[in-house]
Formats: C-alpha cells, sequence, structure tokens
C-alpha cells in the first residue's frame, strides 16, 4: 500500500496574504465590537502582534472490498402452455402443480467488489470553505520525505481513526448464506499538509487572528495562532500507524482479511 507525505505549495505568498490579512483586521475582534457604531476598531489603532505559516493537514485514503459469497434462493418458473403436465429443465423433469406455477430450489454465486476514495480533514476546525477533496483537485503538492523544515500541525483525526472510519463504511452487511471470501485492502494512505498564513492583531486590550488559506485566499477572521502547538513528538511511522486494533477487529463472524500497510515503510510501498 502507498504511503506518501504530501506538501502544497503556496499559491499565494506571505507578502500577498498579509495584504489581505490587513484589509480584513477590523473584523478580528468579533461582531461586538464591529456592532458599536461609535467605538469601532480603526485601521490605525490596530497593531500586528505576531505572524506564522503552517501547515494543516488533510487525508487521502483509497480502499476496496472484495467478497464472494453464496445465496440459497428459488426461482419461480411459469408453464407457458396451459395443457401442459410435465416440464423438462437442464435434464430434469418436473410435474406441474395446479397453480401452473414451479418453485426450483437455487444457489447464486455472488462476487461483490466496492471501491472508495475519500478526502478527510485532519483537523477538527473548518477549512476555510474548501473541502479536502477540492484542493486536491486543484493545487499541486509535491511528494516530500520529511517535513522537519516545516512548521507542521499534527493530526487531531488520526490514521487509525480514518482507516476505522473507512472499514465501517465498507463493510455493510451483506445478505449471504455462505461467505467465501471477504478482503479490505487499503491501497493508499497520503497526508497532505497544506499552508496557512496566521496573523495576529491587537487593539487596546483585545487580540484576534486573521488566518489566510495559502491556496485560496480564503479568510478566517476568528483564526487561532497554532504554531506553538506545532512539531510535537509525532514520527512518520506515528503519522501513518492505523493500529494494530484496526485489522484485529473482524466483524463477527465475517472472517474478513484486513490488508494493510506496514507503518514502518518509506514514501509509498506495496501491500
Amino acid at each position: 500500500m502507498k504511503q506518501q507525505l504530501m506538501v502544497f505549495g503556496d499559491v499565494y505568498n506571505e507578502s500577498a496574504a498579509r495584504a489581505q490579512a490587513d484589509l480584513e483586521k477590523s473584523g478580528a475582534f468579533g461582531w461586538a465590537a464591529k456592532a458599536k457604531l461609535w467605538d469601532r476598531p480603526k485601521d490605525a489603532d490596530i497593531a500586528l502582534v505576531s505572524s506564522e505559516k503552517r501547515y494543516e493537514p488533510l487525508w487521502h485514503i483509497k480502499a476496496s472490498r472484495h467478497v464472494a459469497f453464496e445465496v440459497k434462493c428459488t426461482y419461480t418458473v411459469k408453464a407457458s402452455n396451459a395443457h401442459a403436465l410435465h416440464t423438462t429443465l437442464l435434464g430434469q423433469t418436473f410435474d406441474i402443480p395446479a397453480s401452473r406455477t414451479l418453485t426450483l430450489e437455487a444457489t447464486e454465486h455472488c462476487d461483490k467488489r466496492v471501491e472508495l476514495s475519500e478526502f478527510i480533514n485532519g483537523m477538527h476546525k473548518n477549512s476555510g470553505g474548501k473541502s479536502p477533496a477540492e484542493y486536491v483537485a486543484k493545487y499541486s503538492a509535491r511528494s516530500v520525505e520529511h517535513t522537519n523544515d516545516l512548521v507542521t500541525i499534527d493530526p487531531e483525526v488520526t490514521a487509525a481513526v480514518v482507516a476505522q472510519d473507512i472499514k465501517v463504511r465498507l463493510m455493510e452487511p451483506v445478505a449471504a448464506t455462505h461467505i467465501l471470501h471477504d478482503e479490505l485492502v487499503i491501497h493508499e494512505l497520503l497526508l497532505y499538509y497544506r499552508p496557512v498564513y496566521a496573523f495576529e492583531y491587537a487593539w487596546r486590550d483585545k487580540k484576534g487572528v486573521v488566518e489566510i488559506d495559502a491556496l485560496t485566499g480564503g479568510v478566517n477572521r476568528e483564526g487561532n495562532m497554532l504554531a506553538s502547538t506545532a512539531r510535537g513528538m509525532m514520527t512518520r511511522e506515528n503519522l501513518f500507524d492505523v493500529g494494530a486494533e484496526v485489522a484485529n477487529a473482524l466483524v463477527p463472524g465475517g472472517g474478513v482479511l484486513v490488508k494493510l500497510v506496514n507503518v514502518a515503510t518509506k514514501g509509498s510501498g506495496a501491500a
């Protein structure tokens, strides 16, 4: 299974982001401050206190499920001729009842394949109006071996949570008499980091933060400074560790085989 770290490049650089933030800074102190017609924040009275560039996470996971199973069922066959007494089907002869309808027992041999490609925000905060899928579809990202030179925010939504969610969604019950083979494969798990600029402003005794999405230019006037919490103790192996419990927590009675990545691999590999 493929595992990669991906980093988006800036569309809006720091100076462009700062210019946009300066236009929006009076809105960083909440609606109550703007509602006071006689005492609103004036640009000249607002000072930039600090700024940061950070990278926020989003996930892309691809998985599939293959189920081979049997279903016992009955086929209903209606005699076409009103005078028929018997009928021969597939080498067997059957009496035709007064109802003129035959009920035949059968076993259907079934093969079900389902694929799922899902983009998931790595944080519990709103990403600024764009969905993770829209970021990946529209903007280019490069593959990297590490993010040591970047201020990255560790995912609040971990790889284990992402894998478990995908597993739950794929493992819907199959109406089967007998399951011959049931396999769930996680093919790809990519962790993207998108750039965000944050500017902290002060007005009197209040502080507010304007965030600028460095890809879309989108503005969040109720932002936060997160760099102080960034780059914790997470390693590459931690970031991509889906957890043994995901593989072991099989659906009761399902006998599902779950194939996962070796969490110690580097850029990519095969499961």
